[in-house]
C-alpha cells in the first residue's frame, strides 16, 4: 500500500452498487452484503454484516460483528473507526451516501482514497484467484464448443442466451459472468448488444459474448458463427480478425506494453479493407468483476506483469452488415501468455 492508512474500510450500498474490492478482500464466495462493511486491518479483516449475512461470513472464516438495524450499525462503525487518524476508502466503488456514513463515524479520522493502490493490488492474480477463473474458463469454453448443438435457424437471440446461461450452470456455474449477448445479423455489429426477439435467419452472422461466474470469478469469452454458409466477405472479416487476434497474442509476455499489443492487432484490421472497424480496445482486466482493473488499449498504456488475466478481443463492425469478434482469456507470463478459453475460433456454421 503506497499510503499509510491504519485501516481500510470497504462498504457496499445495494446491487448493483456493491464494492468487488469488498470480497476481493473478505473472499467470501456467498451473499450480497448490502449496506454491510469489511475494515481492513494489518491484523485481519473483520466484517460488519446484518443477520442475512452472517452465516455467509462466519462459514467463510471472516471475523464478523452482526447488527439489527441501521442505528446499531452506526454504534459498530463508531465503535471501530473513530480511534483511526488515516481510514483508507475505495472512491471508485463508494456511494456517496456510505461516503457520508463513513465520515460521520470515523469522527475526526482522515478519509484517503486508496482505490488505484487497490486496483492494482487486483491486477496480480493469486493462484487461489487464477484457480477460480480457469475454471470459469473451462465452463464457457465448453459451452463454446456446444453452441452448434442447441442453436438453430429460427431460435430467438434470448433463447439462444438462455441455452448458453443454462448449460453454464449445468457444468457448475454459480450463473453468467454478465448479461450473456446473443447478436444476429446485423445486431452483431453493436458490441455491447442486449439480446431480443430477433431469429436467426440464413446468412446471419451469430455473435455470443459470455463468461461464466465461479466462486465470484468470471470468465469472458466470445465466438461468431455464420447461419449456413458464409459469404465472402463474412469470411474474409472472420480471418481479418482472427489474425489480428493472433498478432496480439502472440506479443503478450511480462514488460510489454498494452499499447503495443493494441497496436499489433489493430494494424492487422487497418491494413486491411476493414480499415476503421475496430471501434474498442483489444482487452481489459478479468477476476471478480468482468472488466476487473488493467486494461490493453492505447487511450490506457501499461505494462504487462506475470500474474495478469485479460481478455483479448480484437473484432471488426459494419452498420447494416454485422460484425465479428474473437476473445480469449489469457494469464500473462514471463516468456508469453496461457490462454485459459480453450474453445475452436474458426468461423462455424449453425
Amino acid at each position: 500500500m503506497k499510503k499509510d492508512v491504519d485501516a481500510i474500510v470497504l462498504m457496499n450500498a445495494v446491487e448493483p452498487n456493491l464494492d468487488c474490492s469488498f470480497f476481493y478482500a473478505t473472499g467470501i464466495p456467498n451473499g450480497l452484503f448490502e449496506g454491510c462493511l469489511a475494515v481492513i486491518r494489518p491484523s485481519g479483516v473483520e466484517v460488519l454484516t446484518s443477520e442475512l449475512e452472517a452465516l455467509s461470513a462466519k462459514e467463510a472464516g471472516v471475523k464478523t460483528q452482526v447488527f439489527e438495524n441501521g442505528d446499531e450499525r452506526m454504534r459498530l462503525m463508531k465503535r471501530r473507526l473513530s480511534r483511526f487518524k488515516r481510514i483508507g476508502i475505495n472512491s471508485m466503488e463508494l456511494t456517496l451516501a456510505n461516503h457520508r456514513l463513513i465520515k460521520k463515524a470515523c469522527g475526526k479520522a482522515k478519509l484517503v482514497d486508496i482505490s488505484r493502490d487497490l486496483f492494482d493490488a487486483r491486477m496480480i492474480k493469486q493462484p487461489d484467484e487464477i484457480t477460480r477463473i480457469s475454471k470459469a474458463c473451462r465452463i464457457a469454453s465448453e459451452v463454446g464448443r456446444s453452441i452448434p448443438d442447441f442453436v438453430s435457424e429460427g431460435m430467438l437471440e434470448t433463447e439462444a442466451a438462455a441455452e448458453i446461461n443454462y448449460w453454464m450452470m449445468r457444468l457448475g456455474a454459480a450463473g453468467p459472468g454478465f448479461t450473456t449477448t446473443a447478436a444476429f445479423g446485423t445486431k452483431s455489429a453493436e458490441p455491447h448488444y442486449t439480446p431480443s426477439r430477433r431469429k436467426l435467419r440464413k446468412g446471419n452472422f451469430a455473435l455470443f459474448d459470455f463468461g461464466a461466474s465461479f466462486e465470484r470469478y468470471v470468465s469472458d469469452m466470445t465466438r461468431t458463427f455464420v447461419c449456413g454458409t458464409p459469404s465472402k466477405r463474412q469470411m474474409e472479416m472472420h480471418e481479418i480478425v482472427l489474425r489480428a487476434q493472433e498478432e496480439a497474442l502472440d506479443m503478450i509476455e511480462e514488460g510489454v506494453h498494452g499499447e503495443d499489443v493494441d497496436n499489433a492487432a489493430r494494424n492487422v484490421i487497418d491494413g486491411s479493407k476493414f480499415k476503421g472497424c475496430f471501434i474498442h480496445s483489444t482487452g481489459h482486466g478479468l477476476g471478480i468483476s468482468v472488466h476487473d482493473p488493467g486494461s490493453i488499449s492505447s487511450a490506457r498504456d501499461m505494462v504487462l506483469r506475470k500474474g495478469m488475466v485479460l481478455t483479448v478481443e480484437p473484432g471488426a463492425y459494419i452498420a447494416g452488415f454485422g460484425g465479428v469478434r474473437i476473445e480469449d482469456d489469457v494469464l500473462v507470463t514471463k516468456n508469453g501468455c496461457k490462454v485459459l478459453t480453450a474453445c475452436p475460433k474458426d468461423l462455424r456454421r449453425i
